[in-house]
């Protein structure tokens, strides 16, 4: 889990640009890294929210002209601009839960993974536990599947990599498919995030 939450946060300074797409509707999107800070900004900066990464923690912050405040614990399950993609997703916050168990083996497309699952140590968000399958050679998240409550346990939310770039010598997602379930398992609605591959430098 550490490797990939490396590969996830690209271990150096960045800033990627890409947008949240459902259907023919685009939410454009920044995300800074800088270190353990992580912030993002939504529709041109009229929105957004600030992640400060510790050892096996997370705290998040709302932004709103220019103030941070806690960010409020029934928001973190509430979508994003009516796509299918939360803030607590975007934020992958689940990658940041204690104790995580190590759940066997598994072929993701090409890819050998490892299975890693995680229970919510927290009452907020939309997830009780959470599978992610990690890639071998890259240690770089292939699927996570969000689950919902026992006894019921039923997938909630399928998220799936479907491109990957590399950037600052590490692999990290360029598309991410998000498919959200309804009560019967059947796909209710897909939003994709895609960011752009970021420009080299002196061109």
């Amino acid at each position: 889990m550490e490797s990939v939450r490396q590969v996830t946060v690209l271990q150096k300074e960045q800033t990627l640009t890409g947008v949240l797409r459902k259907g023919a509707k685009k939410v454009p999107l920044n995300l800074f890294l800088r270190g353990k800070d992580i912030q993002f900004t939504l529709n041109g900066g009229a929105e957004g929210f600030h992640l400060r990464l510790k050892e096996n923690d997370q705290e998040f912050w709302d932004i709103n002209n220019g103030k941070a405040k806690r960010f409020l614990a029934n928001k973190i399950g509430a979508s994003i601009a009516g796509t299918d993609v939360t803030y607590e997703d975007l934020a992958l916050k689940f990658l940041y839960w204690p104790n995580p168990q190590h759940a066997g083996a598994q072929k993701i497309g090409f890819e050998n993974c490892w299975r890693i699952h995680v229970v919510n140590p927290e009452k907020t968000g939309s997830y009780r536990e959470v599978s992610i399958w990690v890639t071998k050679k890259h240690r770089a998240l292939a699927r996570v599947v969000g689950y919902g409550p026992k006894p019921g346990r039923r997938p909630m939310k399928q998220f799936e990599i479907i491109d990957v770039m590399k950037v600052n010598g590490v692999f990290t997602v360029e598309t991410m498919k998000v498919s959200r379930f309804d009560q019967e398992r059947r796909v209710e609605g897909i939003t994709y995030l895609e960011f752009n591959k970021p420009k080299r430098r002196g061109r």
